[in-house]
């Protein structure tokens, strides 16, 4: 007697095995479509790194153009490493290209700045 007062008098209704599978496919495309999204946000944006390199290119941009010597060199500022290069620019005698490039401590480039410029040799 005791059995038959616990007896349920609404059924309960359950999900397939089917429908589980489905919800669960739906829920893993969601997910996947949302981290390519985040992750191709995160790679394009401007971090502190990349714009301290930016600042530090167009000053070192700055020193190179009043510059009277126009050499290639390397120059280190912090933890950067900032390659100058400069080239003649299709066949004109006064002009130069000059193409600055910032490396991290790993030597991985986070920035790059070209340039024509005038040479102030006489």
């Amino acid at each position: 007697m005791a059995g038959s007062k616990l007896k349920n008098r609404h059924s309960v209704r359950g999900s397939t095995i089917l429908e589980v599978i489905i919800s669960m496919i739906i829920i893993i495309v969601v997910f996947g479509i949302a981290m390519m999204i985040f992750t191709n946000v995160n790679r394009l944006s401007l971090s502190a790194k990349k714009l301290k390199a930016q600042a530090l290119l167009q000053h070192t941009l700055l020193q190179a153009e009043q510059a009277k010597d126009h050499t290639d060199q390397t120059i280190t500022v912090d933890d950067m490493t900032i390659k100058q290069e400069i080239t003649p620019f299709e066949n004109e005698p006064g002009l130069s290209v000059i193409t600055l490039t910032a490396f991290d401590p790993d030597h991985e480039q986070v920035a790059r700045l070209k340039k024509v410029i005038i040479n102030h040799e006489e």
